[in-house]
């Protein structure tokens, strides 16, 4: 299945086995899942735990710092 996927304002189109989870997605394009946070593309964000198949929506990908 293809998943519209915004990054920094950066649309790309991802293709994934149906069922995929939030975590693949992350792994797949080589992020750290500690340091971003995976949303339904929508005027009202929902988050998608990284343990849950992924909505057949438009999904954004937020990355985020951290640290001390």
């Amino acid at each position: 299945m293809e998943w519209q996927v915004t990054i920094d304002d950066k649309i790309k189109n991802i293709d994934l086995p149906e069922g995929s989870t939030a975590n693949d997605l992350v792994n797949h394009l080589n992020l750290h899942p500690d340091g971003v946070l995976v949303v339904t593309d929508e005027e009202k964000m929902k988050p998608i735990p990284l343990v849950i198949a992924l909505p057949k929506k438009p999904i954004r990908i937020i990355l985020v710092a951290s640290g001390g």
